[in-house]
């Protein structure tokens, strides 16, 4: 469905697809580079050619540059002074080419939608590029929510072959799975794909990407049927697969009966398929709870830091378990007055070996929760029933002073259990979606990102949400920053990120790292899309805009000729005394 406003002359004010308020899934994917970087690319990264062949691509490649510079230039005498065309730059161009920026802030947004329609959107002019609709495409229904998956395969960094991305739902009309793969640039479904989807045959219950590639950097999707097969999407990179199954594993978190079941990759000798063996299970009986939130960490994060510095100079090292999964399940109890009231259970559960790492119970709090599973910490909130308030709580992990040895393992001496930190905080308002930063490398600082029901999104510094936060801070508190404990989570007006703009009915916030290591692209989508940069640390890496280049020009150049100055009358003061 499609609403269009048009004024009193005829002419269209605004146009707005309406299925982009039904978001479920999305994704940032980098822009392509342009012509010249692509040749650039296509010179450096053939490595059988001769040289010849690389002096002749070298000379190619420099004429390119230059004459691309001369359109440039001559587009923008042409354009003439600046205020003879602000009023036409406000017009999209469609013939404008989609490529990457300098530091990669401009990004394709990849959503997809309750009605199965594919969006395409421009990040730095919310522009539709392209739109596809799945008719057939429903949502899948997991722990009350509905769910569509939406996977990168491949990103533009590897030229020239193409991105590629697979949508992966529900059918209609059998039930089964319904697999769409398409290039996230263009929209056009990549060969062999039908428009509509196809029918993968089974039902779907898990799916996901592998950290193996093919010979052309493409991920595999890796999908678990309902009789424990796996199936392997494209099918070449199966054989890449069975080279490394036995260190695959995977889980699964069934709402209706409270089973948590791990399995491990097995082939089978006769048909030569990959199966499904179950190695572990964990009950969480389902009349007394229900699982509301499954998180994993990201697949692509990076951890700059594996520890913390401490005042007596000692590192307090993390537990940072990629293999760990966030779990809430929510219920209700009778007290002796026979008074109904809510309970929260957190599980903290290594999907590979099934061990309860860490668990807590939250006795009168009900949802709904969200969950920020990252590095070594946990953030959720819910609602406190007994003070009638909306809380937070973080959860740290650590190991210890003594960093866990891990290509030494025996089963006679078990790694130790982690030490848990925690601690609960008030909050303003209530929250509708949660999500932390992430930047390239992972060397700036974390922030939790909250999305109020009021419409405001605040930026929280996870320095804030630290669950070593003490009531009377010592010296060596004082020493390491750590600031004292405050039950209520102070929010600043300058911390919200939307400013003066509302955003409602907020479904999720997505975040995606930029080229600059100080920024983080976050996206809002709800009943509306806001996009922006967050600089949890500031803009550490770029010069700012009042930046004073004559005054530095001028130092350095007053340096130069002092240094010249001095040293010819240095020589001048040598000889002399030589002389004397």
């Amino acid at each position: 469905m499609t609403t269009v406003s048009i004024n009193f002359t005829g002419k269209m004010s605004w146009i707005r697809e309406e299925a982009i308020s039904s978001i479920l899934s999305v994704e940032m994917v980098d822009l392509p580079v342009s012509e010249n970087q692509a040749k650039y690319e296509d010179e450096f990264g053939a490595q059988q050619d001769d040289i010849g062949t690389k002096f002749v691509k070298r000379l190619t490649t420099q004429l390119s540059q230059v004459k691309s510079f001369v359109v440039h230039l001559q587009q923008q005498l042409l354009k003439g002074p600046r205020h003879q065309y602000l009023e036409e730059d406000n017009e999209f161009n469609e013939d404008e080419e989609l490529t990457r920026d300098e530091f990669s802030i401009n990004k394709m947004i990849v959503a997809v939608t309750v009605p199965g329609k594919l969006f395409g959107i421009e990040s730095s002019t919310g522009r539709i590029i392209w739109r596809h609709l799945l008719p057939a495409l429903v949502p899948f229904e997991r722990q009350g929510k509905q769910l569509l998956l939406l996977f990168v395969q491949r990103t533009t960094a590897h030229f020239p072959n193409p991105p590629q991305c697979a949508v992966l739902g529900r059918h209609k009309v059998s039930g089964n799975g319904l697999l769409y793969f398409f290039d996230p640039i263009t929209g056009i479904p990549t060969a062999g794909t039908p428009a509509e989807g196809a029918d993968t045959g089974y039902r779907v219950v898990q799916a996901t990407t592998l950290g193996v590639t093919d010979d052309h950097h493409l991920k595999g999707l890796f999908i678990l049927d309902a009789e424990l097969k796996v199936h392997v999407y494209p099918d070449h990179v199966k054989g890449h697969v069975k080279a490394v199954q036995s260190t695959l594993f995977l889980f699964n978190a069934d709402v209706n009966t409270g089973l948590i079941t791990g399995y491990r990759i097995q082939e089978d000798s006769k048909t030569q398929s990959l199966h499904a063996v179950e190695l572990w299970t964990i009950n969480l009986p389902k009349e007394t709870q229900t699982i509301t939130n499954v998180v994993g960490k990201r697949p692509t994060e990076h951890v700059h830091s594996p520890g913390k510095p401490l005042a007596d100079r000692s590192v307090l090292y993390k537990y940072l378990n990629p293999n760990l999964v966030a779990i809430t399940a929510e219920g209700e109890t009778e007290d002796s007055q026979q008074k109904v009231s809510g309970v929260l259970n957190i599980y903290l559960v290594d999907s590979v070996t099934g061990d309860m790492i860490f668990q807590a119970s939250h006795k009168k709090a009900r949802g709904p929760v969200h969950l920020v599973h990252t590095e070594n910490w946990v953030v959720y909130n819910y609602w406190n029933e007994k003070n009638r308030r909306n809380e937070i709580t973080v959860v740290e992990l650590y190991e210890g002073t003594s960093q866990t040895n891990a290509t030494v393992f025996s089963s006679l001496h078990p790694p130790p259990p982690p030490i848990v930190g925690r601690q609960s905080y008030i909050l303003p308002h209530g929250i509708s979606a949660m999500a932390d930063t992430i930047t390239e490398m992972g060397i700036t600082a974390k922030s939790v990102l909250l999305a109020f029901t009021t419409g405001n999104v605040a930026e929280v510094s996870k320095f804030m949400l630290d669950p070593r936060r003490p009531l009377n801070p010592t010296m060596a508190d004082r020493e390491e920053g750590i600031p004292p404990y405050i039950p209520e989570l102070l929010v600043a007006f300058e911390a919200m990120i939307n400013y003066n703009q509302t955003v409602l009915k907020v479904r999720g916030i997505q975040t995606a790292a930029a080229g600059l290591e100080s920024t983080s692209l976050s996206l809002v989508y709800g009943l509306d899309l806001f996009f922006t940069q967050v600089t949890p640390s500031r803009k550490y890496d770029v010069l700012k805009e009042d930046f004073d280049y004559f005054f530095i020009s001028a130092v350095l150049i007053g340096m130069i000729v002092v240094s010249v100055v001095s040293q010819k009358l240095a020589a001048r003061k040598a000889l002399n005394r030589a002389w004397t």
